[in-house]
């Protein structure tokens, strides 16, 4: 139950506990320790001398609590709370343990209760360190987070003296006296205990995460469905009764403002989750972006910003109040003051840039393969490591095109509508005023204000990059052009960053003035029309620079050669030659599918026509030889690990080495529809129970597919799915798909079956550590079944379960592959990096995504993306 401590930097614990002992204690509050004889108790116990504490706020006056040890109490214990009622009598109320966790009670106890019932407790920050902690509270009935009992919430931070005396120095209730000086540990814990338990139960209140830190409520609402949360501070916010912070009020009327609650209609239809990024620490919701469009998709956005905007309520209370972020640290006035400012920081967030300019950048090497000093691949992750960590009001996503050569760059990013700003915001007197009518010229002066921070971010990235073409679209990253400029690299230096770095750019007279910021923003070429709301109208956007231009040539009509050792690495001579996407084949995968759809009740007749259509475009494809080859390849990634399936070639020399150089070897594309038809007959094969055909097929499909893994899985099925089934041939033909696996889904997929395998196979350990296995890819459709298969061959106990490390051991001795390979990594990095620094962006989009999934990481996700999309649509890129 306990340790439930927030995450803070142990040495800054470390160095305020050690700074204790040099300060003066806080002076000893007056007349503590009075010690009074009590008469006999109403419960019969024998007593001793009871202490009385000093009053707490709220404590009604003709109320009497103290701390009495002499009562038999479990070893350790530091006393009883008790209560001395107006005859005379004394009842007990909790007892304190030497945990300094309080258990309400009304009799002595023989023994330690444990944990169960523990009301509050003062918990250390960190281990090791009792000088410093937090004062933790449960509500043991209901809960106050996702209800659940066992969960608490933080009301405030204590400090611990040289004489183990407490000091409430941080509490968002208000603590009196021992908010100012320190006290006996018993007595201060009886006072917390009181004040946040007892008091509040007497009048009938519920304490909630009102009371706690802002992690404690951003932990309830993350646990909670979205339109729930949102109803849920809503209806707090504005309530009169309970306690409520600023904080949840202003909250509440920003959602109300934007019309938050009609996001449970758009809930009913589509899922809605919300999260805290790990790189910010700002709210982020996701959602279906096919589903939700236009204004439903502009009321998300602006409910993710009223979230944000907590966060940063959030940052300025830790800033008061020793990091320990309570709610109630803010008051109304400056609560307002942080939501208005919230769209400001622009200053800040330049001189975050400016800072990451000669900071290390991680990407420049992975899996032991580098990128080129001054490439586009430098460039585009720089950029994408820096925009990645901005703080932002509203949801950022914009993408990157470069070209070092000529020194060009493009940026497109998301302008948001008038929607995503407060209707309502605080004056310079704290006074809540509704500014519903600028919300067009805020939303404008936000997408000016972000277009010259981010052509800085571009700037900073590279030293190469001398001009920045930059375009804001609305709502979303492929929405209509509403903004256009080009800046030059000493202009912009020289008559722009100064307003940045200076923070003139936050300049009140600017918030609802977009024509004076433009004005000062001073772009070499703009394309800019403001409408009678002064917010942004459609525009056709400035052209796009050739040099960046020439990269972003669909790939199937790529012809520019490939650097030679590239090329030789790819099995390739043009761009064009990597396509694997672009099917003009006379017949088509869709044709295919309708076949098989068609003929679901006779597969007969769908092998029939299947055939007919693997006859037919084997016809149109070109001679094999040993050095051109059919090649499928599921996705552009899986080409560019197309060296892994050199050694398919079945005329080697008595040495074993093969018969041509694998330099010389080139690839030609297999129809979808032929690899489609291929997997079909397959399978309606193996139905028929006809396995020599559906050998012979899934052999054909190896030799054209070597890197695909359903395939594999389609033979792991033929072997398992009849009366029989063959367990070794399974595990054989998984362990043999496996090196070339590089998705999650296919990691996940291939040891889940192995694992069921082995176990059928009754090697329980491997069938565990291939379990293992399976759980440590991110694929959440098939975790939960892993776990309960792997608790069934455990009996039970899952706390049996392999470690990940001896798992891999395990399999690495047994003959099975622990994937991805570093080797298989290695190769796609390489490639990958290259492809991109050479000039090739759209070929290298899916690989960069594959290493984003393995890594786990934003910035190449967003790589990803934006190699694959660009910064134009093709409506926009012109004729070539």
């Amino acid at each position: 139950m306990f340790g439930f401590g927030r995450k803070k930097d142990k040495a800054k614990r470390d160095a305020e506990a050690a700074a204790q002992p040099m300060q003066p204690s806080p002076p000893q509050a007056p007349g503590m320790g009075a010690v009074v004889p009590p008469p006999a108790p109403t419960n019969g116990h024998t007593h001793g001398p009871v202490r009385l504490i000093d009053p707490v706020p709220g404590q009604p006056q003709d109320m009497r609590v103290g701390v009495v040890q002499a009562l038999e109490q479990p070893e350790g214990g530091q006393g009883y709370i008790v209560e001395l009622t107006p005859v005379g009598q004394m009842n007990i109320l909790a007892w304190i343990g030497d945990d300094d966790a309080v258990h309400p009670t009304s009799t002595v106890l023989a023994e330690d209760p444990g944990t169960a019932d523990v009301e509050l407790k003062l918990d250390p920050w960190n281990e090791g360190n009792d000088r410093i902690g937090a004062i933790f509270i449960w509500d043991t009935v209901h809960g106050f987070q996702g209800d659940d009992p066992d969960i608490p919430i933080c009301i405030g931070e204590y400090t611990v003296d040289r004489d183990r005396s407490v000091y409430i120095a941080q509490c968002s209730l208000d603590a009196g006296t021992y908010g100012s000086a320190s006290h006996p540990r018993a007595d201060a814990i009886a006072a917390c205990w009181l004040l946040a338990c007892r008091l509040p139960a007497l009048r009938g209140e519920r304490i909630t995460t009102s009371s706690g830190r802002f992690a404690d409520l951003f932990d309830q609402i993350e646990k909670m469905p979205l339109p729930d949360a949102i109803d849920m501070i809503i209806h707090r916010g504005t309530s009169n009764t309970g306690r409520v912070t600023p904080v949840e009020r202003a909250l509440a009327r920003q959602l109300v403002e934007i019309g938050a609650p009609q996001l449970r209609a758009i809930a009913a239809n589509t899922e809605f989750n919300l999260r805290r990024l790990d790189t910010t620490g700002q709210f982020w919701i996701n959602f279906d972006e096919e589903a939700v469009q236009g204004l439903q998709r502009d009321l998300v956005i602006a409910v993710e910003g009223a979230f944000n905007r907590a966060v940063d309520a959030r940052n300025a209370a830790a800033h008061r109040d020793n990091d320990v972020a309570l709610l109630a640290t803010l008051d109304e006035r400056t609560t307002g003051f942080v939501f208005r400012d919230a769209f400001g920081h622009w200053g800040e967030h330049a001189r975050f840039a400016r800072g990451q300019i000669d900071a290390r950048n991680p990407y420049m090497e992975l899996y032991d393969a580098h990128a080129r000093r001054g490439g586009a691949w430098e460039s585009l992750t720089r950029f994408g490591n820096v925009a990645e960590r901005l703080r932002l009001p509203l949801r950022l996503q914009y993408g990157v095109d470069v070209d070092n050569a000529s020194g060009a760059m493009a940026i497109a990013f998301s302008a948001p509508t008038a929607m995503g700003f407060p209707a309502s915001c605080v004056d310079d007197d704290g006074v809540w005023r509704d500014v519903r009518d600028t919300r067009g010229a805020q939303a404008s002066v936000y997408a000016l204000r972000l277009a010259g921070l981010l052509a800085y971010v571009g700037f900073s990235s590279s030293t190469a990059t001398t001009s920045v073409t930059i375009t804001a679209r609305a709502g979303t990253i492929t929405g209509t052009p509403v903004l256009s400029m080009r800046f030059e690299r000493m202009a912009f230096y020289g008559a722009v960053l100064p307003y940045y770095l200076g923070g003139d750019i936050d300049d009140d007279a600017f918030s609802v003035d977009p024509a004076a910021l433009l004005r000062l923003l001073a772009p070499a070429a703009q394309a800019v029309d403001f409408g009678e709301d002064l917010g942004l109208r459609g525009v056709t956007p400035l052209p796009m620079p050739p040099a960046i231009k020439a990269h972003r040539v669909p790939l199937w009509k790529d012809m520019r050669e490939l650097p030679a050792d590239l090329g030789e690495r790819l099995r390739a001579e043009r761009a064009c030659e990597l396509d694997v996407l672009h099917d003009d084949a006379p017949i088509s995968i869709a044709d295919v599918e309708k076949i098989i759809k068609d003929n679901e009740e006779s597969p007969v007749s769908a092998a029939i026509e299947l055939e007919s259509v693997v006859m037919e475009l084997s016809k149109s494809l070109p001679q094999e030889t040993p050095t051109f080859r059919p090649l499928y390849c599921n996705n552009q990634g899986e080409r560019e690990l197309v060296t892994l399936a050199d050694d398919d070639d079945p005329q080697t020399h008595a040495d074993g080495r093969p018969s041509v150089d694998p330099s010389t070897i080139r690839y030609f594309k297999v129809p979808d529809a032929l690899f489609r038809a291929l997997i079909e007959l397959a399978r309606i094969s193996i139905a028929n129970g006809q396995l020599d055909k559906a050998r012979e097929l899934l052999a054909r499909i190896h030799h054209i597919g070597k890197l695909s893994i359903p395939p594999y899985v389609s033979e792991s099925v033929m072997y398992v799915d009849v009366d029989e089934p063959d367990w070794a041939k399974d595990a054989d033909v998984l362990t043999k798909a496996l090196p070339y696996a590089v998705e999650a889904s296919d990691v996940a997929m291939l040891y889940y079956r192995l694992a069921y395998a082995m176990r059928n196979l009754d090697k329980a350990d491997l069938s565990a550590a291939c379990y293992a296995m399976t759980l440590t890819m991110p694929v959440r459709w098939l975790r939960d079944t892993a776990i309960e298969e792997l608790s069934e061959l455990l009996d039970g106990d899952l706390s049996r379960a392999p470690a990940i490390e001896d798992a891999k051991q395990l399999l690495r001795a047994n003959g099975i592959p622990i994937v991805p390979s570093h080797g298989l990594m290695h190769l796609l990095a390489r490639n990958t990096i290259d492809l991109v620094d050479a000039g090739f962006p759209k070929a290298a989009g899916i690989g960069t995504r594959l290493l984003a999934a393995a890594e786990r990481d934003d910035t190449l996700n967003w790589l990803g993306g934006t190699l694959l999309y660009g910064t134009y649509g093709e409506d926009e890129l012109g004729d070539e």
